[in-house]
Parts: structure tokens; sequence; C-alpha cells
């Protein structure tokens, strides 16, 4: 498992870390966006193993990034 990326997308700082401290530790890279248009451009240039994303975020909501997606 080591290496797999994973996308971390939320507005809230403190979600962001804590879920970045856990995956950390468990090996997974973490790479995190606090909106919407940050996470797609992040998206489509990592290619991640796994997206957790937020539904409401600032600019664009996470339904719509899913669908995006």
């Amino acid at each position: 498992m080591s290496g797999r990326k994973i996308l971390v997308i939320d507005d809230e700082p403190q979600i962001i870390e804590v879920l970045t401290s856990y995956l950390k530790k468990d090996g997974f890279r973490v790479i995190a966006a606090a909106d919407g248009t940050k996470a797609l451009q992040i998206a489509e240039r990592e290619e991640p193993d796994l997206i957790l994303l937020a539904l409401m975020l600032p600019d664009i909501d996470g339904y719509e990034v899913c669908r995006a997606l």
C-alpha cells in the first residue's frame, strides 16, 4: 500500500490536518485542496488513487467536483 496517493478536499484546515496525520501514519501519500477548483487541478495532475471529498466547499460544491471528476 506504500506510496498510494489520497487527495483530501475540505475547506476546514483542522480536518485536513487530522486526516493527513492518520493517513501518513498508514503509509499513504496525502495531497490536500481547500476548494473545488484547486481540487480539480490537483486531481488531473496527480491522478490520486482515492479522493476524500467534502460536500460543502467555498467555490464549487462537492457534488459538482464529483461530477467533473
